[in-house]
């Protein structure tokens, strides 16, 4: 399978990876600052410009997964932010390799 892409591409999938590392890094170094709330990711993926309707999609597919802190009914949904950051890149990729 022979892949083509144009330059411009390129640059966006080693941008996007490039900050795919440095949440990793993140994620290493300070656990806890990786959590993200459910509320606030609904926030986070409006400011990069995806409906709140995405994150169900991640859910789905497979690539995103929520947990819940705390045992009782009403303790927050917690989401990965480097998971939800490398879900995103898949599924940016998926476009490039799927034209």
């Amino acid at each position: 399978m022979e892949v083509r892409l144009e330059l411009f591409e390129f640059k966006n999938i080693c941008m996007d990876m490039a900050e795919l590392g440095a949440a990793a890094s993140e994620k290493k170094r300070s656990p806890v600052s990786d959590e993200i709330k459910q509320r606030e990711a609904f926030r986070w993926l409006k400011t990069l410009g995806y409906e709140p309707n995405f994150l169900e999609k991640l859910e789905k597919e497979g690539l995103v997964h929520k947990k819940r802190k705390g045992s009782s009914r009403n303790s927050p949904i917690i989401y990965s932010k480097f998971e939800i950051q490398s879900a995103i890149n898949a599924f940016k990729m998926s476009k490039y390799l799927n034209k």
